[in-house]
């Protein structure tokens, strides 16, 4: 799995979302704690006035208070309080207090009491109430965009896997650890569906290789049952010379090599189903090249020639050659014997599916041999030397190697054989 970046880790998304809800909340309260406070100093203000107390003291030793009220900011006489018809006392030492008039809550009507004291209640409540709505609202973003699609995703999708349904797509619906587990996921479900294909491909190659057996078994039996017959219509009569019944019994016996060939090929491919894929590092193209000097041996020997091409970087390749070289020289050899004149062979390598294409300029294949190109057993050498065992070997070698091999007919109306192998660990040398 793909390191993830941490711009897009479900810890960085969750630390993103706390630190935001903590600043919204810390601002939301600090303001709704400033308006509760602009409030209750609307309600109950501070006042604007004070008391000023004068102490007198007289000649006599006599003392005499006073007490006046002044708004602050405002110019106010100071007098002296005389009774009626009096004259201004003759003043010793004169001393001034000044107290502050302090607001009182009893003092309010009960509706500006209410609003006071639904103020304070709101200074502590509304912050509170702030932090629970935001880490609500945190938890639902964070569940619903983070959390919830992925887990839709992957619900879904093993509700498909449990109803053997592997035709679908995982999607990546984010880039972070949950995206990361889709992704995963996705790869394990073309793991299955791949497996899965083999699997559904090696079933039907065997219901098609007891197809072919009981199609092409059947006309080796009806001549063997034919010849049988025949003696045993004759023989009493004693009208089979012993020419005849030599060339007859001749005759049996070639057919009855041929079933038990058959018979033998059958029990071979078998064998090859239990096969398992030994990969080894190979050196691309020298590897190929080797092959193809033998095949060119091999074509000289008939008067014919090979040309190739190739289409790849040199490069170490991981691939079961004992395999390769068997697919290889099945598909020449069928190719060299239909020829006429020359074989091309071409090598390519694109990631990591290797591909071979194998062209003789012989007539090419029938569109009956086409029909049949999914059927194990087919040849149309009307010999009986020849059973198709090469090209059926060669298909279940190359299945087995995680690839395929396709039959048609060139523009010229050669044959071609296209091979694909899929390889490991391409390492450019």
């Amino acid at each position: 799995m793909e390191k993830i970046k941490k711009s897009h880790s479900l810890k960085r998304s969750f630390t993103l979302i706390v630190m935001t809800t903590i600043v919204c909340v810390f601002l939301a309260s600090i303001i709704t704690i400033y308006g509760c406070y602009r409030v209750q100093k609307y309600v109950l203000p501070d006042s604007n006035e004070v008391w000023l107390h004068t102490k007198m003291t007289m000649p006599d030793g006599t003392e005499r208070e006073t007490a006046q009220r002044f708004i602050l900011d405002q110019a106010s006489k100071i007098g002296i309080l005389l009774e009626e018809g009096s004259e201004a006392p003759d003043i010793g030492d004169t001393e001034y207090t000044i107290e502050e008039i302090k607001s009182s809550y009893a003092s309010l009507s009960s509706n500006r009491k209410m609003a006071y004291r639904a103020s304070q209640i709101s200074m502590v409540a509304l912050p509170l109430l702030y932090s629970i709505i935001g880490i609500s609202l945190s938890g639902w973003w964070f569940y619903r965009k983070k959390i919830a699609p992925p887990v839709q995703v992957l619900a879904e999708a093993t509700e498909h896997i449990r109803a053997h349904d592997l035709d679908f797509e995982v999607p990546v619906v984010s880039q972070d650890e949950l995206g990361q587990l889709c992704a995963a996921f996705e790869k394990m479900r073309q793991a299955l569906y791949e497996n899965n294909r083999q699997l559904w491909g090696m079933i039907e190659e065997r219901r098609t290789l007891q197809a072919s057996v009981a199609h092409d078994l059947r006309n080796p039996i009806a001549i063997i049952e034919g010849y049988v017959e025949y003696m045993q219509q004759n023989i009493p009569n004693g009208r089979l010379s012993g020419e005849k019944l030599e060339h007859t019994l001749s005759n049996l016996a070639i057919t009855t090599k041929r079933l038990e060939r058959y018979t033998d090929y059958i029990r071979d491919l078998h064998a090859l189903e239990e096969t398992e894929i030994k990969y080894a590092d190979v050196i691309i193209p020298d590897y190929l090249k080797e092959m193809v000097d033998g095949f060119t041996i091999m074509a000289e020997q008939q008067d014919k020639r090979v040309e190739c091409t190739f289409d790849m970087p040199t490069c170490s390749i991981a691939l079961d050659k004992e395999i390769v070289s068997r697919v290889m020289e099945n598909v020449f050899v069928n190719a060299l014997r239909y020829a006429k004149e020359k074989i091309y062979l071409s090598f390519a390598l694109h990631k990591n599916m290797f591909t071979i294409n194998i062209m003789d300029d012989g007539q090419g294949f029938s569109e009956k041999m086409l029909r049949k190109k999914a059927a194990l057993f087919y040849s149309e050498d009307t010999t009986g030397e020849h059973m198709g065992l090469g090209l059926a070997t060669s298909r279940v070698l190359c299945q087995k190697h995680g690839g395929g091999m396709e039959l048609s007919n060139t523009d010229e109306h050669g044959a071609c054989v296209k091979i694909t192998i899929t390889t490991k660990d391409n390492i450019p040398v």
